[in-house]
């Protein structure tokens, strides 16, 4: 049976973000870019992970809920966060009322999700009349993006190599998925992140510890020792070394009065 993306970062929850601070990263940045909470300002992120967006929304002084479906991560995240009010959750049904909460954010997830629509749908359900949904995804290239490394194009290159539904990640439409569940989109933004390279080492242990995990394992053995040595072999050739990566951000409103 293949592994779900539940069982993927499960097993991933005790390196995730070790080796580079990208999603906690991108988190902050996201976290930025919320409105001010209000009195009693109710947040919830959702895939939560390690508390990438959770952590930072708390300290602007939201009321956080964060939720994962992954146990490994929860009990991670309630580890490190102790005072983090942290639930085992699929976003598919959560176990909130009606207009519970006035942010819900999904830091790089809703690509990973079996079923974005019925997760949008529920976000749109616990939001309150005029509550913002704030989402990462991967996306197309922004205009004057330049990677620093070639793992994209390797990525490309190899997925021929993958098994039927080897790796995971689905993109979606974003924008009608929102307006079909009743939400007003916003804007999208790209946001961009910078984070040096110790050597050419620290990218291939980066790519082990997130979902990337899951498209290295399924490749044939001596595929992905080829894709290794073309990566690092990319690597030597660069300065400096840096992970130079973007992500887009959409906001959209809940619309109903």
């Amino acid at each position: 049976m293949a592994e779900s993306v539940i069982d993927v970062f499960d097993r991933l929850s005790g390196c995730y973000d070790d080796v580079l601070p990208f999603f906690s990263g991108f988190g902050r940045l996201v976290a930025e870019r919320l409105p001010e909470p209000g009195p009693a300002g109710r947040l919830l992120d959702i895939g939560a992970g390690r508390g990438a967006i959770a952590v930072p929304a708390r300290e602007r002084g939201y009321d956080v809920t964060a939720t994962d479906a992954a146990p490994g991560m929860v009990a991670r995240l309630r580890q490190e966060q102790p005072g983090l009010d942290v639930r085992l959750m699929n976003a598919v049904h959560l176990d909130f009322p009606d207009d519970s909460f006035d942010v819900v954010t999904a830091g790089l997830v809703m690509h990973l999700v079996d079923d974005a629509a019925a997760v949008v749908r529920e976000v749109h359900r616990v939001l309150k009349p005029g509550g913002l949904f704030a989402f990462t995804v991967p996306g197309r290239e922004p205009d004057g993006f330049e990677f620093a490394d070639g793992a994209n194009a390797l990525f490309g290159e190899f997925a021929r190599y993958l098994p039927p539904q080897g790796g995971m990640g689905v993109a979606f439409d974003e924008i009608g998925t929102l307006a079909e569940a009743g939400f007003d989109p916003l804007r999208e933004t790209d946001l961009r992140l910078d984070l040096p390279l110790a050597d050419a080492e620290t990218l291939w242990r980066w790519f082990q510890t997130h979902g990337s995990r899951k498209y290295l394992d399924d490749l044939p053995p001596d595929r992905r020792d080829e894709f290794r040595r073309r990566l690092l072999d990319d690597l030597g050739g660069r300065r400096p070394l840096t992970l130079r990566r973007y992500v887009w951000l959409h906001e959209a409103q809940v619309t109903r009065p």
